[in-house]
Order: structure tokens, then C-alpha cells, then sequence
């Protein structure tokens, strides 16, 4: 796992764990305000059941068989990032209907990590995964917008760097837009 120096790492981590869960369908709510930075993921993968939803935030716990060391280091360090700011931390989780992280970070505490390149947290989560789709929604105070990669597979190839720099292009441009709103 990559270290997780910014609060847009933890959410790559995350929706890399959606990707993984087995569904086809994710979604990201991203909220940030003078006060708070709080991202929703949620999918509809396989889940986690009860038992193993009492351990996930073990840092010696793993669901994911396929590692040599069984550390699942990257929800609990997020609920420990959370915490450290006096955030909320949450995770909903059913049995083949999906799970829902939810992480909400006090920007005005010191012990804040930094946000991250947003522009690049979307380009590199719209690239991740041909298979899954995301819906993704960000709020800069009271602005917002929407990505639909489902819309974006359909009309540009993603494997191609002009089109992977066009989006780019948009998605700071709507940066830009939602922030110069007052």
C-alpha cells in the first residue's frame, strides 16, 4: 500500500477497496467546506458480515487473501486520521449488498493532513477501473457537480492520453468553477 500523506490518498484507498469488493457500481460524495472535508464511498460489492465488520479496523485484520503479510492497514489508519482532527468515521456494511465508508475530517485542526490535487484524485479514479463505474459528486461550500464514468466510457476512449488530458482539463476547469462562485 502507498503511504497515505493526504486525505485524497485515503480516498484512492478506498475506492480501490470498492473496486475490489465484487460489484460493479461505486459511489463518491466529496464535501468540503471552510470547516470540514467528509467523503462518502459506497459500492454494491459483496460486503462485509458482522463478524468481520467487529474486526475491520484491526490493523492485523485482512479480508484479502492474496497478501503474504494479512495487514489491512488503510481503514484503520483513515479512522485514526479522522480521529486525530475530532472527525467522524463510519462504515456501514451488509452481506451482498455493498458497504459505505464515510469520513469526515476537521480542516481547522492542526493535526489535518493536507487535502490533495482533487483534479487528480478524479482523473486517477475514473482511470482505475474499466469495469466499474463511478458516480461521483463534489461540493465545494453550496456549488457542486456530478462525473458519471459510465458516461465518459461511452464517449471517450481512456486509454488515450489526449482524451485522459481533456478530462483533466474539465474536471479543474470545474474546480475552478465551483471555487470562484461567492
Amino acid at each position: 500500500m502507498a503511504t497515505l500523506r493526504t486525505i485524497g490518498d485515503h480516498i484512492l484507498d478506498i475506492c480501490e477497496n470498492a473496486i475490489k469488493s465484487g460489484g460493479d457500481k461505486g459511489y463518491l460524495v466529496i464535501i468540503e467546506t471552510e470547516k470540514i472535508f467528509k467523503f462518502v464511498v459506497s459500492d454494491n460489492g459483496r460486503g462485509i458480515d458482522k463478524e468481520k465488520l467487529e474486526r475491520i479496523l484491526d490493523p492485523f485484520f485482512s479480508t484479502k487473501k492474496e497478501r503474504k503479510k494479512r495487514f489491512g492497514l488503510g481503514l484503520p489508519f483513515l479512522k485514526y486520521s479522522v480521529e486525530r482532527t475530532k472527525g467522524e468515521f463510519k462504515i456501514f456494511s451488509e452481506k451482498n449488498k455493498g458497504t459505505t465508508v464515510i469520513a469526515s475530517f476537521n480542516l481547522k485542526n492542526i493535526d489535518c493532513q493536507p487535502i490533495g490535487n482533487i483534479s487528480q484524485i478524479m482523473l486517477h479514479l475514473i482511470n482505475m477501473s474499466q469495469s466499474f463505474s463511478w458516480k461521483i459528486t463534489r461540493f465545494f461550500k453550496k456549488e457542486g457537480y456530478t462525473i458519471e464514468t459510465e458516461f465518459l466510457k461511452n464517449n471517450f476512449n481512456l486509454t488515450d492520453p489526449e482524451n485522459l488530458i481533456l478530462i483533466r482539463n474539465y474536471i479543474e476547469n470545474l474546480e475552478k468553477q465551483i471555487r470562484e462562485v461567492l
